[in-house]
């Protein structure tokens, strides 16, 4: 078994958040949305607290003038109090929502049962819906723009597995949460979001058209295409007539459309049939001497097509054959369409047989002209000629019937060569085994069609062989894409949870430095290692929260309690954490040195008197590090992997559809994607894309593998080697340019019995 060599991927399409400790887009979105609710939030209380004035002196009886006052009193003495919590839960909904976790489901999932919810549940449910209703109805044209930029910058497009991370939902729900923090009672905080779902949209809608505009400014959709898909097309109708519904489905009554044509004196595709009127045996109401007459010249052909499937063309030379076909089919007939030369025995053939071999001649101009098939296979493809057109003679249901045998192995023979290279050698492999298979049909075949049947079921048998071994040789090219998506995905992760400490909060230079850098990479590391639920991560975010909460100006002798209090844990929290890194000494040294400073510092600031101020040192940061989302361009290589070939070799199928379909938590292997862009339509795992090198030469590759977690597409050729990976946006991006394109996946018979029907129809009308 050879080894992978080295996975290349197609294109970095990625536009997904940096792992380092610049700033992108979807960080401006956050602390836009989250900075921005904070004011809105503040000027909607006050609003709200002359409302609720205004209502308890005009209350009727004393349980509203009670509600109203509650209601004031709550707005009034912890205005700021719901302020943080709608900073906290709303972060906490931005994270969660931008994450689109893998086993997350989407927003159209179905409930498997039903549960009555509690009063205040079922309340507070519905309070969520109507500010998110009123933010909706509010900020419509913002959000359908909004929606489409953020869906870029976290890889789901149409939002179809959660909500807008900055969307109406995400701000109820938080708001709601913060509400409830304060232990107030359940009309209080209904009063509450009625009042500010008539005073926080308008205050949202500016928040919205302030982020799409910075979007726009940093190439994120500056144009957004305005529209719908097509629908499928509608099933044909069933008046239409049966050869037209057929020929829409890629099969069709063949037989029908011609009689049809010939009777109008027509002819087929510019050539003329045999006969003008059929009259062979399977007509009924002949009389019983013209069908008798017609089995015996029916019986007369196929001996004649029997002789030369076998070879012994000099014993037909008297029934018409000229010498050109002579020659084409002593040298095998596969490379040129030798039953046009058939012709020449019209005359001991009926008009059903001359109009079945005028099908079957055009259905193998379709055949040998497909540019899917590389020559050598279409050559021993086209071998098939005569067995075919002894089928159809016996069997009129061979163009109807999808699944007859001996159009489906035409069609798997078709399918089998599409990744065939022909610098294989032709002794073996796919190559090999449809040389024999063609060789076995023209040995054996007489009239069962059984032959069909076996040759299939010994092509479906190597296939699938094939694909297990293939599937051995790829399990290192997916599991390698694996581990980059986990490390990719906890250095986003890792991110996200560094920026959202930061909000808001102004630390040192050094400190954000510090948390940007060292400690960002550290967090990434154990959420790769151990995962969101070990205790090292949230040891590491706790440690993190810790430390800039330590570094505000503390304002009261409690807060400096607690602050000595702390100090001893945390930089023991923090000394193990560099340890963890492996920083220089001289790098731990600066660390601690700066932040002894950056302590001092907040608690002399806490200690000022009124109207003065300490010197801040705010974390700045350039617009040169913030990065501006591209158009995607070029190859570049993805790391390579080696696999251990004794591994592979002891494992099982199990192990390998584990690591192939997926394992732990990274889903079933299928991008679960509600409906594929146009361009992608035909594509799906199996199917074949041709693409274009930087030097220039044509390659094949299948599409092996689709990742859950990102949607990254894996192609490989045919044995799960040369295996190259690219990302649903680029690939997309690519077919749209022509870059590449998808090998057509409707079975070879389909497509060419439809060509055929087109072709006929067009002529008659």
């Amino acid at each position: 078994m050879e080894t992978v060599r080295k996975i290349i991927g197609v294109a970095q399409f990625s536009r997904e958040r940096q792992s380092g400790g610049k700033r992108t887009p979807l960080d401006d979105c956050r602390e836009t949305s989250a900075l921005g609710l904070d004011k809105a939030l503040s000027e909607s209380l006050e609003q709200v607290k002359l409302q609720l004035l205004e209502m308890a002196d005009k209350a009727m009886g004393p349980e509203l003038y009670h509600l109203y006052m509650d209601t004031l009193e709550l707005v009034r003495d912890h205005a700021a109090e719901i302020g943080a919590g709608l900073r906290k839960h709303y972060l906490q909904g931005f994270k969660q929502a931008c994450r689109r976790d893998p086993g997350r489901p989407g927003k159209n999932v179905d409930v498997p049962e039903l549960s009555l919810l509690e009063p205040d549940d079922l309340e507070e449910s519905l309070a969520v819906n109507t500010l998110a209703n009123a933010i909706h109805n509010t900020c419509s044209e913002e959000l359908f723009a909004l929606d489409k930029r953020i869906g870029m910058l976290i890889n789901d497009p149409d939002l179809a597995h959660g909500d807008n991370p900055l969307g109406p939902e995400v701000i109820a729900q938080a708001l709601t949460a913060a509400l409830a923090d304060q232990g107030s009672a359940m009309k209080v905080r209904l009063l509450v979001v009625a009042k500010l779902s008539k005073q926080l949209p308008e205050r949202i809608r500016d928040i919205y058209r302030e982020i799409n505009q910075h979007l726009v400014k940093k190439n994120v959709l500056p144009t957004i295409r305005v529209g719908m898909r097509q629908s499928a097309a509608p099933a044909a109708s069933a008046s239409a007539p049966y050869s037209q519904q057929s020929a829409a489905e890629g099969g069709g009554d063949l037989y029908a459309l011609l009689q049809q044509m010939m009777n109008m004196g027509g002819q087929a595709g510019g050539m003329p049939m045999a006969g003008a009127v059929i009259a062979g045996p399977a007509m009924p109401g002949q009389p019983a001497a013209q069908a008798s007459a017609a089995a015996i010249q029916a019986g007369a052909f196929i001996h004649s097509l029997n002789l030369l499937q076998h070879g012994r063309v000099s014993e037909v030379v008297r029934a018409g054959l000229d010498a050109a076909a002579l020659q084409a089919i002593s040298q095998g007939g596969g490379q040129v369409n030798v039953l046009h030369s058939l012709r020449g025995m019209a005359n001991s053939m009926t008009s059903v047989d001359a109009m079945t071999l005028d099908i079957v001649a055009m259905v193998f101009d379709y055949v040998l002209e497909d540019k899917r098939i590389p020559d050598a296979v279409k050559a021993l493809v086209g071998r098939l000629q005569i067995p075919v057109l002894k089928v159809a003679m016996l069997d009129k249901t061979f163009f109807s019937h999808k699944g007859h045998p001996a159009r489906k192995l035409l069609d798997g023979l078709a399918d089998a060569a599409i990744g065939w290279d022909a610098s294989e050698d032709r002794d073996g492999g796919v190559y090999k085994k449809i040389e024999q298979l063609v060789e076995y049909v023209l040995e054996r075949f007489d009239d069962s069609i059984e032959t069909f049947t076996e040759a299939l079921d010994q092509l479906n048998a190597y296939l699938a062989e094939e694909r297990r071994e293939a599937a051995l040789v790829m399990v290192p090219s997916v599991q390698a894409v694996k581990d980059r998506e986990r490390a990719d995905w906890a250095r986003q992760m890792a991110h996200d949870e560094v920026q959202s400490s930061l909000l808001g909060q102004p630390v040192s230079a050094e400190i954000f430095a510090f948390l940007t850098g060292p400690w960002q990479r550290m967090l990434a590391d154990i959420h790769q290692k151990a995962g969101e639920e070990s205790p090292a991560w949230t040891g590491g975010l706790g440690t993190m929260s810790d430390l800039v909460w330590s570094l505000a100006p503390k304002v009261n002798p409690d807060e400096r309690k607690q602050l000595v209090a702390m100090l001893p844990s945390l930089l023991k929290r923090l000394d193990e954490g560099i340890s963890y890194l492996g920083l220089a000494q001289s790098e731990r040294d600066a660390f601690f040195s700066s932040l002894v400073k950056c302590h001092a510092e907040a608690v002399k600031a806490g200690l000022l008197g009124p109207g003065e101020q300490m010197p801040a040192k705010p974390a700045q940061v350039e617009e040169a590090d913030i990065p501006v989302l591209v158009e995607p361009a070029g190859f570049e290589p993805v790391e390579p992997l080696e696999p251990v070939e004794a591994e592979l070799a002891e494992a099982d199928e199990s192990a390998i559809e584990e690591i192939i379909i997926g394992d732990l938590p990274w889903g079933s292997g299928e991008l679960d994607e509600p409906e594929p862009e146009p361009e992608m339509s035909g594509l799906k795992r199996g199917s074949w894309i041709e693409y274009q090198q930087d030097n220039g030469a044509t390659v094949r590759a299948k599409l092996s593998w689709i990742s859950p977690q990102k949607g990254m597409y894996l192609f490989t050729n045919r044995y799960g080697q040369r295996a190259i990976s690219i990302n649903a946006e680029g690939l997309q991006a690519k077919l749209r340019d022509g870059e590449v394109r998808i090998l057509n996946d409707v079975p070879l018979m389909d497509r060419a019995v439809g060509s055929l029907m087109e072709r006929l129809q067009r002529h008659a009308a």
